[in-house]
């Protein structure tokens, strides 16, 4: 399962629009509004991760209001790693 981090910036007036929109979009688990440059965080899940980038594309970025994101994808390989590293 992969996992992303979307950082989003709306239109101002537009901020329950979009909520609404990211509330019912594919893969979304999570809508969290944010105060400052970046209004909503968004994590999303899907099976690979490619599928989070077209979530992103066509599900997200389509809502009206967005005008900007930033997709994170959560690092599966460092994970692997924990407790390996030599003190």
């Amino acid at each position: 399962m992969a996992r992303g981090f979307v950082l989003i910036s709306v239109e101002p007036g537009k901020e329950m629009e979009a909520y609404r929109g990211f509330s019912n979009a594919k893969g979304v688990i999570e809508a969290t509004p944010l105060l400052g440059d970046i209004d909503f965080l968004l994590i999303i899940e899907a099976k690979e991760p490619n599928d989070i980038a077209k979530i992103v594309i066509k599900h997200i970025r389509t809502i009206p209001g967005v005008v900007s994101s930033k997709t994170l994808i959560e690092d599966e390989f460092l994970k692997q790693f924990e407790g390996l590293a030599s003190d």
